[in-house]
């Protein structure tokens, strides 16, 4: 490699990493909340949380390597252009493609690794993770517990007014139980606390309540019970079927597929087709933001990494507004798949020629 190449290719990727630190960890961050307290507060294995978080990553990288050439683009040559670096080159009689083949060689390279991995490898991780999810919560059913919040447990619905992290105590218990044949039933408990009994349920344990259900021999009367203690044990129904999975878990392979039996059945697949397209339209954005990231900062000249970051989640916006809406165009049958998600791209790609076009003829 020329000096210059290395010089640039040095810097970018430099950035590149960057950009992946930082957008990753963005994208991330509620799920990093999420994981924390799995760990520190729900009895969650380290090894199990890191296990999570592994799996999480693909699911933002499809996301955040595009986003880090383009921060990595408008970084890099912005400075080169503000040290009037750029101008030293053109002036010993190189063209521009000399400065610029090493960066788009790398977002080139990074489109090729995205091919693959937003079609096959990335579905299988999404999916991966959902399953390893669902274990953690049979294995330890109490980290659905939270304040506030109606919980699903089996039959049962339950609510937790107040819940000491340390002392694992609940306090405001109020349970339902609105079975499809059958009465209704409702438990308030003043404190109460949970156990889980192996893969079988849970074991609750309350204190200073009362049941509340409707008497069998009449339907229009209700029984009161009083209770100083009470033990209540939810056994774990697992009702997730092994056909339910999210597009977002599903290859390309399998997606083609599911098309297939939808048009032997002359039922409509937009919505399919556009995770199709759209995961292929994501794939070469790295090329796309190369080539308008590059011709941008060098005619900005100036601004630093404030101007380069900023511009970076402007073009990064509008970019994913216009794939989100074709897309959403898309599946409701508006325009034809292939045409309403690859329009932000088209746009992209004229406005990168348009740059480009321009920047030669200076």
């Amino acid at each position: 490699m020329r000096i210059l190449s290395r010089y640039i290719l040095k810097e970018f990727l430099g950035n590149v990493l960057l950009g992946l630190l930082i957008f990753t960890f963005v994208l991330l961050l509620d799920h990093l909340f999420e994981l924390a307290d799995l760990l520190l507060n729900k009895g969650v294995g380290i090894v199990l949380t890191l296990k999570l978080l592994f799996l999480l990553l693909p699911s933002s990288l499809s996301l955040t390597l595009p986003m880090s050439i383009l921060l990595a683009s408008l970084l890099t040559f912005g400075r080169l252009s503000e040290n009037n670096e750029i101008t030293a080159v053109r002036a010993s009689g190189l063209a521009a493609w000399s400065y610029m083949k090493t960066p788009m060689a790398t977002a080139l390279v990074a489109s090729f690794f995205l091919m693959p991995f937003n079609t096959v490898w990335a579905p299988r991780a999404h999916a991966s993770f959902r399953q390893l999810y669902v274990q953690v919560l049979k294995r330890n059913p109490l980290v659905h517990i939270e304040e506030k919040t109606f919980v699903e447990i089996g039959d049962y619905h339950l609510f937790v007014e107040r819940k000491n992290r340390k002392s694992k105590e609940m306090r405001g218990v109020t349970i339902y139980k609105i079975p499809a044949n059958g009465p209704p039933l409702r438990i308030f408990a003043e404190r109460g606390r949970a156990s889980v009994s192996g893969d079988q349920g849970i074991t609750l344990l309350l204190q200073d309540g009362r049941i509340e259900e409707v008497d069998a021999a009449d339907p229009s009367r209700w029984i009161y019970t009083n209770f100083k203690d009470y033990q209540l044990f939810i056994p774990l129904v697992n009702k997730q079927t092994g056909s339910e999975r999210a597009l977002e878990e599903m290859d390309n392979q399998e997606l083609r597929a599911e098309i297939g039996q939808l048009k032997r059945k002359n039922l409509p697949f937009p919505i399919l087709a556009c995770q199709i397209h759209l995961r292929w339209a994501l794939a070469v954005t790295p090329i796309l933001f190369a080539s308008l990231g590059i011709p941008l900062a060098i005619r900005l000249h100036r601004g630093g990494r404030s101007i380069g970051f900023g511009l970076s989640l402007l073009i990064v916006v509008l970019y994913y507004v216009l794939i989100m809406g074709g897309t959403a165009a898309g599946q409701r049958g508006v325009w034809p798949p292939w045409f309403a998600v690859w329009l932000a791209n088209g746009v992209m790609l004229v406005t990168s020629v348009c740059l480009y076009r321009g920047f030669v003829k200076k």
